[in-house]
């Protein structure tokens, strides 16, 4: 009798193999079965992850790998095709439930996340995800936290967390020295002079690149040159407030009132804006692709 119950459960489970051997293999050829499905991706079935974990009876690193490769195939026919990323993210998710350490899958499917399927909140919760659960000592990982800045900053322009991201990939085993600069980037973008000027001066100082040195050397100049006109600003805000009893509306006021010769342009990418409660000036970042639109 155990014999019996032992064979079935032997048969049961080869059944099982085959059944979800069958449905992976569906899963990689079943839109190539003309040129034109390749490019639909509601065609593409995907298993739950808790279905795949159960019945790839072990074996998660090998069908983990044989998803990804899928996943690959999946994005480039999207890219070249109708750009539908529909089941992108489902993908993903059983790529990482069988192999939840796989730091290149996290960085390579959280770029395509934001940038492909144009779903920045997607892209960092999955990146976030591989930072949890990737190990420490992987000599990568700092990758996932800089494209995490990277879409904050390029996408939501977000400097805060975009900066605070760059600052902890920049802490990170294996993380090259010249984050350094990205993050004195963000800094200063924030108008957080102080801060900013003193990791440019550590990169100027601690950098082998002639380039990099300069570009840094240059920034702390820049930076001492807003601070100096800031304060020149706020002066004449000042005494424009004295004398008229109100803040002036702008700059531009300032100089139609002849307490300025021009408005004078900052020497990084924004501009200087006076709070219309408080008067005081500030610099404020402006990025270049919304400049370019204004």
């Amino acid at each position: 009798m155990a014999r019996t119950t032992r064979g079935r459960f032997v048969r049961l489970l080869i059944a099982l193999s085959v059944l979800f051997t069958g449905i992976i293999w569906a899963a990689i050829e079943g839109d190539a079965i003309s040129e034109e499905m390749e490019s639909w991706g509601d065609l593409v079935f995907v298993p739950s992850p808790e279905l795949t974990k159960i019945a790839c009876l072990g074996y998660d690193n090998l069908v983990s790998d044989v998803f990804w490769l899928r996943t690959v195939r999946y994005v480039h026919n999207q890219q070249k095709g109708a750009k539908r990323f529909d089941m992108l993210k489902d993908m993903l998710d059983v790529v990482t439930r069988l192999d939840p350490c796989a730091c290149d899958v996290y960085k390579r499917g959280g770029c395509w996340l934001y940038q492909d399927a144009a779903s920045p909140n997607d892209g960092i919760g999955f990146m976030q995800k591989g930072l949890r659960l990737v190990p420490e000592h992987e000599k990568n990982r700092w990758e996932l936290a800089y494209h995490i800045g990277q879409c904050f900053r390029d996408v939501l322009y977000d400097e805060h967390n975009a900066t605070g991201y760059f600052e902890m990939a920049r802490k990170m085993p294996g993380a090259p020295p010249v984050l350094i600069v990205a993050v004195a980037a963000g800094y200063e973008r924030q108008g957080m002079f102080d801060r900013a000027k003193e990791l440019w001066k550590e990169a100027r100082d601690t950098t082998a690149d002639v380039n990099i040195a300069n570009a840094a050397h240059q920034k702390i100049r820049d930076i001492e040159t807003t601070r100096h006109t800031i304060a020149i600003l706020q002066h004449k805000v000042d005494t424009f407030t004295e004398q008229f009893g109100r803040v002036p509306q702008d700059l531009s006021e300032l100089v139609r009132a002849r307490f300025l010769d021009a408005v004078p342009p900052p020497p990084l990418s924004g501009t200087y804006e006076i709070e219309p409660a408080s008067g005081r000036v500030h610099y404020l970042y402006i990025p270049q692709d919304l400049a370019e639109q204004k």
